[in-house]
C-alpha cells in the first residue's frame, strides 16, 4: 500500500456554508466557469469515497448535484458557529470514522493530496497540513474520537478549528509532505473575493486547454 493510500475507508465532507460576504454571494452557489463552485468540489472528491456530505446552513438552498455524482446533504446544528459546526455535523453523520473535510471554495484541490491527508490519520484524532506556520483546517481530516472537543468547544461558543489541535492526538503535515502529491500547492486555493474566482478561471481555462493539446 502507497502512503497516499488510506488503510481504513473515509467520508469526504464538503463544507459549504460559508456566506461569502467578501465574494458578494453565497460561495457554493457562486459560479465559475458557468458552474456552481460546488460542483466543481464535488467532481474534484466525488471518487475519493462511498460517501461524500455536504454540510451547508439550516437556511441555505444548495444547487443539485452534478450528474454522475451522488451526495447527502447534512445541516449545522449550530447557526453562525462557522465551519466547525460543518465539521461537528460531518462526523455526527459520517457511516465512515475519518472525515476528509473540505472547503466548498477549493476547486484546485488534488485528489492524491486529499488521500495523503486520509492515511494519514492513523493513529490520529486530526490531521491538519501547513502552510508555512499556518495550519489548515478546512483541508484536513478529522476522526469521530475528536467530536467530544469540537462539542466541547462550541459549547462555549468557540469556533476556532485550530484550537482544538491543542487537545486532540493532531498530527500536522508539513509542506515538504504535501508537495509530493501537489508540487504547486495549488489545492489550498481559496475563492474568497471576486479576483479570486478571476484567477482560478483562468487556471482551470489553462488546464482544459493542456488537456485539449495532449
Amino acid at each position: 500500500m502507497s502512503a497516499a493510500e488510506s488503510p481504513e475507508p473515509f467520508t469526504v465532507a464538503i463544507l459549504a456554508g460559508g456566506f461569502g460576504k467578501r465574494l458578494g454571494e453565497d460561495k457554493a452557489s457562486a459560479l465559475l466557469l458557468g458552474r456552481p463552485l460546488l460542483h466543481w468540489m464535488a467532481d474534484a472528491v466525488a471518487a475519493l469515497s462511498d460517501e461524500l456530505l455536504v454540510a451547508r446552513r439550516a437556511d441555505q438552498e444548495l444547487p443539485p448535484p452534478p450528474l454522475g455524482v451522488v451526495w447527502r446533504e447534512v445541516t449545522d446544528l449550530r447557526g453562525d458557529a462557522g465551519p466547525l459546526a460543518g465539521i461537528e455535523a460531518a462526523l455526527l453523520a459520517s457511516r465512515h470514522d475519518i472525515v476528509l473535510a473540505v472547503a466548498t471554495d477549493m476547486p484546485l484541490v488534488r485528489p492524491g493530496l486529499l488521500r495523503q491527508i486520509a492515511a494519514a490519520c492513523a493513529g490520529y484524532d486530526a490531521v491538519m497540513p501547513m502552510l508555512g506556520k499556518m495550519a489548515q483546517p478546512l483541508c484536513a481530516g478529522y476522526r469521530r474520537s475528536a467530536l467530544p472537543v469540537i462539542q466541547d468547544q462550541l459549547d462555549a461558543g468557540d469556533g476556532r478549528i485550530r484550537r482544538i489541535m491543542e487537545t486532540l492526538r493532531g498530527r500536522f503535515l508539513a509542506e515538504a509532505e504535501l508537495a509530493a502529491y501537489d508540487p504547486d500547492l495549488e489545492s489550498f486555493t481559496n475563492v474568497n473575493r471576486r479576483e479570486d474566482l478571476a484567477r482560478v478561471e483562468q487556471v482551470l481555462a489553462e488546464r482544459k486547454a493542456a488537456r485539449r493539446e495532449e
